[in-house]
């Protein structure tokens, strides 16, 4: 065997056992992004959107890479199997969904990786509101992420409407802001 053969042979894998998994290749970029969301943060004198916008292009990310192939035209519920498949399982988070129609689903999250190693609660969260809205929104354009419940940010119900009003469409801003009045009462 000549040299070139044997330098060829060292860089490949060994077995496909060396190859990373799907499901640790979505960890480490969704532990990316949300790094840099807080680094934004931080940079950014403590701007909640920012780390919104970056949870958001992270899951408008996950949508084209893992599922926009799979469906020109969805429902709900299609979707719904589809993100708990092909995102939620990989990363390790867990939804129930309460109520699922024909234009409206109903989730509260059960369990959530990220959310028990991190310090950042706050961020943690906006960046996972923001993530499910950039995954929803690539799917369902005309739709909204809405958040029920604002007073328990540990475990909000989820709203997602694939049509959303006028109304709807103003619930980004209020997310933030209930963020940033609940992130000066932690005192962060």
């Amino acid at each position: 065997m000549s040299q070139s053969d044997m330098i060829k042979k060292d860089h490949r894998h060994r077995s496909w056992e060396d190859l990373p998994t799907q499901k640790e290749q979505l960890s480490n970029w969704q532990e990316s992004a949300f790094h840099a969301a807080v680094e934004k943060l931080q940079t950014a004198h403590g701007n909640l959107d920012s780390v919104m916008r970056t949870g958001e292009a992270f899951g408008r990310g996950l949508f084209v890479q893992q599922i926009k192939e799979k469906s020109p035209e969805w429902t709900i519920k299609e979707w719904v199997q589809e993100i708990e498949k092909d995102v939620c399982g990989p990363l390790g988070t867990e939804f129930t969904f309460t109520k699922i129609s024909h234009d409206v689903a109903t989730t509260f999250m059960n369990r959530n990786p990220l959310a028990q190693t991190s310090q950042e609660r706050t961020a943690e969260s906006l960046f996972n509101i923001g993530v499910m809205r950039g995954l929803f929104l690539s799917a369902f354009p005309h739709g909204e992420l809405v958040i029920n419940e604002l007073k328990n940010k540990d475990q909000p119900e989820f709203i997602f409407k694939t049509n959303a009003s006028a109304k709807d469409k103003l619930e980004r801003e209020k997310v933030i802001r209930a963020f940033t009045f609940l992130k000066k009462e932690d005192g962060v």
